[in-house]
């Protein structure tokens, strides 16, 4: 579960960022001017928070089966775009989706299977 909810912080720290870098008007390309944003600052929570929970996951579960799950990143990251932000997505990236999709639902199992060990 602490994969799962490190995962979901990621997804949500990186759209914020987004937000910011949008609600910012930089004036060159390193402008901290850009850390006044709210949105900026949400993010850097968010983020904060997906290390934590990473951090309590690896505690129980191998990093070689945990880090597998962290595909859905790049699942959840442009269909949040999409979503929230009004993103396009072109069909050679949902075909890309699909794939890291299919490929993290082949490795969960083993996840899963792994937590319950520990948890035995």
């Amino acid at each position: 579960m602490q994969v799962f909810l490190s995962v979901i912080l990621v997804v949500a720290s990186e759209i914020l960022k987004k937000r910011g870098a949008d609600s910012a008007i930089a004036k060159s390309a390193i402008d901290v001017s850009q850390l006044r944003s709210g949105w900026v600052w949400l993010s850097v929570i968010a983020g904060i928070g997906s290390l934590l929970c990473w951090l309590n996951a690896l505690r129980r579960i191998r990093l070689s089966v945990a880090y597998n799950l962290t595909g859905l990143q790049h699942v959840l990251v442009p269909l949040g775009s999409w979503w929230l932000l009004g993103e396009t997505i072109g069909s050679r990236q949902w075909l890309g989706i699909a794939l890291v999709f299919l490929g993290v639902m082949i490795t969960a199992p083993a996840v899963a299977h792994a937590e319950e060990k520990e948890h035995a």
